[in-house]
């Protein structure tokens, strides 16, 4: 053994101490790295994943103390758009109406408020009042003061109750047969909209941009969510998610029972009808066009912000920023040929994989509710500006030239029209084979 190993040689015990010296040097760099990359891991699945985890909050909402819904039974029509999902559709009925009036009834001076019909009576806002009418011969059953004109339907739920929302920021709650109060509550701004009830639970939009879920049964708030724009529509409902429009041209997914938002799509104009959820997509008119949005569209947290200011950097044109994706979920979207109206403004009638709408222009589409092709088209003699009610193999709709018309689902070939003598802007309601029509002159027709 020469004389430099000699010098290089160590104990062994040495050797070991270095040795672990070094192995205790790499782990405390390699924890905080592995550290790090668990947390950036976490974080990265917890973005992708955020809107799909359950709601934390949902611990601390109490519980509906009914099971009260304002889904509307075989031949009655308890609510807009006949079902939460609010797609105007009644598969099976009794007797189709032939084009004969059989009453009207002067309501005063004209509001936006569409009738219901429930167990033989008819329930309509009118002018600083609500009133409950017999649905057999218009003859008044009931009336209840209200703060201002009703511009927007009621909504009947089998507990007995009507949900009447206020211009006062009340929402009250009315025992149907007499027309007594039960409950009020109150919002932050007027009651924009007709309630939707399922489950025991009443929500309520506000035009201060919040929609309310209320126990049904008592009034007691259990969650408020709050939005960009105004709401002024009724949301729809469908598989336990709710459907949100408001005026800024935002529809909004949320969680019915806990009010956590799932998604967010923009438009570039203003909700002008309530969304309709059927076939797995959700439909709503926004500036003058129809969008169709998937309901199984997964949101990210934070997306709609990044996406904004990506747009507005590619609109100054700075170098290197390439023109943003399109929004996530758009499945089509039907707009009319430009022509003189305002183009789409009420939502449509869903059925059988068809939906029916109708345009400012008075041109009446049965397109495919899928891939959007048109099957057939109609020509009315006046703007459409209410959304249809698709009964059995019929359709019937009112126009601005005040005829209400029936027509075939299959081919659009007019059945009959009806000249009720004042245009027609919001959506009939079906019961005991008769159509319910309000028209602008502020009275409301029984036609069977």
């Amino acid at each position: 053994m020469n004389q430099q190993e000699t010098e290089t040689q160590l104990p062994d015990w040495i050797e070991r101490s270095q040795r672990t010296s070094r192995r205790r040097y790499r782990m405390r760099l390699a924890r905080p790295l592995l550290a790090g990359a668990i947390l950036a891991l976490v974080a990265v699945l917890g973005w992708i994943f955020w809107f799909s985890l359950p709601n934390p909050a949902r611990w601390f909402v109490g519980s509906p103390s009914s099971v009260a819904s304002s889904a509307s039974r075989t031949g009655q029509w308890s609510m807009l758009g006949y079902g939460p999902n609010l797609n105007g559709y009644v598969a099976e009925v009794a007797r189709q109406p032939a084009g004969k009036l059989v009453w009207s009834q002067d309501l005063g001076p004209p509001t936006r408020s569409a009738p219901l019909v429930v167990d033989g009576m008819l329930y309509v806002g009118g002018h600083f009042r609500v009133m409950a009418l017999d649905a057999g011969t218009g003859r008044q059953i009931w009336s209840v003061d209200t703060p201002g004109p009703m511009d927007h339907a009621l909504t009947v739920a089998n507990n007995n109750l009507v949900f009447v929302g206020l211009t006062n920021h009340k929402m009250l709650a009315l025992n149907r047969d007499t027309g007594a109060p039960v409950w009020e509550f109150k919002a932050y701004l007027p009651i924009s909209a007709a309630a939707l009830v399922h489950d025991g639970i009443a929500y309520v939009t506000s035009s201060g941009n919040i929609i309310y879920a209320l126990d049904a049964q008592t009034g007691e708030r259990l969650w408020r969510h709050k939005l960009k724009g105004n709401v002024k529509t009724t949301p729809a409902l469908r598989d336990g998610r709710l459907y949100v429009a408001d005026d800024e041209g935002n529809l909004y997914f949320i969680d019915a029972d806990n009010g956590r938002r799932r998604f967010r799509y923009l438009t570039a104009g203003s909700a002008s009808g309530p969304p309709v959820a059927a076939d797995g997509l959700v439909y709503f008119p926004s500036g003058g066009a129809l969008y169709a949005i998937d309901t199984g569209v997964k949101g990210l947290p934070g997306l709609y912000w990044i996406k904004r200011t990506w747009f507005q950097l590619w609109i100054w044109q700075i170098p290197g920023i390439p023109a943003p994706p399109a929004q996530r979920g758009e499945h089509w979207r039907f707009a009319p040929e430009e022509r003189a109206s305002q183009g789409i403004i009420a939502s449509p009638a869903v059925a059988d994989g068809v939906y029916y709408q109708g345009d400012g222009d008075g041109l009446f589409y049965a397109r495919d509710a899928v891939s959007d092709a048109e099957r057939w088209r109609f020509e009315a003699g006046g703007g459409i500006v209410s959304s249809p009610v698709a009964l059995g193999q019929r359709v019937y709709f009112g126009a601005r030239d005040g005829l209400l018309y029936a027509l075939n689902r299959e081919d659009g070939r007019l059945i009959w029209q009806l000249d009720l003598g004042a245009p027609i802007e919001l959506p009939p309601a079906y019961a005991g084979g008769r159509l319910y029509v309000r028209t602008a002159d502020g009275r409301v027709h029984a036609v069977e």
